[in-house]
């Protein structure tokens, strides 16, 4: 089963790349090259525009059965999802803006909108009390990743040549062509293709284009694949110029090593040294071996996993397409639809649904011509990103409008103010203790910072003191003593507060009701169970 699976998610990785290549890539037909196209799509610098996915997914009841209702009903609701992305104005690939919105179903929506420079994101959400915002700057993401800072490479020699967003830019498109004349070119014709001319609105302009259709069935999609890492295999000619051509713009343009601090591996080296002629013997070689075991595995699959391939690849898998192109062989309209009915053979479904569709559409102006994005400004008021990492759920709650829709989504969909902390009764670390007298009892300071609490002690009174920022509940209580303090009203636990190999042990009822948390215990395997404590804020 777990063999099955995997190469089903291989195929189902595949197929989604696909739906971004093949209709593209086709030989010329009606006077339409549409490698051209497809290059000039890998090209693009700039546009305006507008953009929509759309997900629907009929969901198979019963393969829900015996899961919470809340589990269900969030699958319901995720069940029909539409992205829709307008006023999107691409300046260059580091500045962006857009208006947006994310769809449920028919009618709930929450609005945002998206600046970017190579700087700065500022995003809006409709319900949020303050927009929020995150430093793109290489220092700031690394921060994030706990990834130390490397020094710049023109920092460390700054005599090193400096490559402008242009030089950059043109060096791209030198690399797409000279990959595309061997991986576009060889892409195959799908076998059901139109192409007819149209007038279509864009941009509520209406406007003469090339109308290009392609319906592709599950089995037409398995052959075209096969075709085309068959046509990559035997243009070994084409592999070799292709890598030599990639090698050559390296070694004609070496600032390009500087620039992203990196050894230049095409210089001349030491006498081991491997000369370029031979790094693109080496390489190209490399890319053929990878190529031809492809080929192998495809044919394996044939015979190995045929009843799950017949599954994926059946008829009831549908790709439409309707690209729509101009007398400059841009791409402006383009409308993409995906449908998948499973097996109703429990055996063979790799997903737990009766059908799926994906839709998506997109509307392009001003290709590569001069747009100007909204400029990206952090407001005093506005929430970090690196803030989020360290918050608790309710705390996130508390910077949307308790009315709004994404509060609702938050709060009682996705419950992200639920807080929980599980024990193991064999943990070798501070696990729950049940006392001779029938008294379970956990660790105050693993507990009270799970919840997002904070602990202090004071060792002049053996005084310890949690602040429960959630409930707004002070609980202090001494070491050896069985009274606590909680929010000014003393009460009687059921057990002293006890150190257990340096860590302050409590009574593990008492502390979840201070809380407004709830304890359980569940069974795991032989002796050991599961001590939980948890709660929703």
């Amino acid at each position: 089963m777990v063999k099955k699976f995997g190469r089903s998610s291989k195929l189902l990785a595949l197929l989604l790349t696909l739906t971004l290549v093949f209709v593209a890539g086709c030989q010329a037909i009606g006077n339409v090259d549409f490698n051209t196209v497809l290059k000039n799509a890998l090209k693009v610098t700039s546009s305006e525009g507008k953009q929509s996915i759309e997900l629907k997914m009929l969901l198979d009841e019963q393969a829900f059965v015996g899961l919470p209702e809340e589990e269900v009903a969030l699958m319901k609701m995720v069940s029909s999802l539409k992205l829709q992305l307008d006023n999107v104005k691409m300046q260059d690939s580091s500045h962006l803006s857009l208006d947006g919105s994310l769809i449920f179903g028919d009618a709930t929506s929450i609005k945002f909108s998206l600046k970017m420079s190579d700087k700065l994101a500022v995003m809006e959400l409709e319900g949020a009390k303050q927009p929020f915002v995150l430093d793109l700057t290489s220092e700031s993401l690394l921060g994030l990743t706990g990834i130390p800072v490397l020094p710049d490479a023109n920092e460390e020699n700054p005599a090193a040549p400096a490559l402008d967003k242009a030089s950059m830019t043109a060096l791209g498109h030198q690399i797409v062509d000279t990959i595309g004349a061997y991986a576009i070119n060889n892409l195959p014709n799908p076998e059901r293709i139109e192409v007819k001319p149209a007038i279509e609105p864009i941009n509520g302009i209406s406007t003469s284009l090339t109308h290009v259709h392609v319906d592709l069935n599950g089995p037409e999609i398995w052959t075209w694949v096969k075709k085309y890492v068959d046509a990559l295999v035997a243009d070994r000619a084409g592999l070799d110029k292709m890598i030599a051509g990639v090698f050559e713009i390296l070694a004609s343009n070496p600032e390009v090593w500087a620039a992203v601090g990196m050894v230049n591996p095409l210089q001349e080296g030491g006498l081991d040294a491997p000369t370029p002629e031979e790094m693109v013997k080496e390489t190209s070689n490399a890319v053929a071996v990878l190529l031809t075991e492809l080929q192998a595995e495809l044919k394996l699959m044939e015979t190995e996993e045929k009843e799950t391939l017949d599954e994926v690849f059946s008829k009831n898998l549908t790709i439409k397409a309707d690209v729509y192109i101009d007398n400059k062989l841009d791409i402006r309209k383009q409308v993409y639809e995906l449908s998948y009915v499973p097996s109703a053979n429990p055996e063979l479904a790799v997903l737990p649904l009766k059908g799926l569709s994906i839709k998506v559409e997109s509307e392009a102006w001003n290709v590569n011509g001069t747009v100007k994005a909204e400029v990206p400004v952090a407001s005093e008021s506005a929430i970090r990103a690196e803030q989020l990492f360290t918050m608790q759920g309710y705390q996130i709650l508390k910077h949307f409008d308790e009315k709004s829709t994404i509060y609702d989504l938050l709060k009682n969909k996705l419950h992200i103010g639920k807080q929980s902390m599980s024990w193991f009764t064999d943990d070798e670390y501070n696990p729950p203790i049940v006392t001779a007298v029938g008294v379970t009892i956990i660790p105050l300071r693993d507990t009270a910072e799970q919840f997002g609490a904070v602990i202090t002690y004071d060792p002049k009174t053996k005084g310890i003191k949690v602040f429960d920022e959630a409930t707004n509940t002070t609980i202090v209580v001494k070491i050896g003593s069985d009274k606590a303090v909680v929010n000014g009203k003393t009460v009687k636990w059921a057990f002293p507060v006890t150190v257990v190999d340096g860590a302050a042990y409590v009574p593990a009822r008492n502390l979840a009701s201070a809380l407004g948390a709830k304890i359980s215990w569940t069974d795991f395997y032989e002796d050991v169970k599961i001590f939980k404590i948890e709660r929703e804020v």
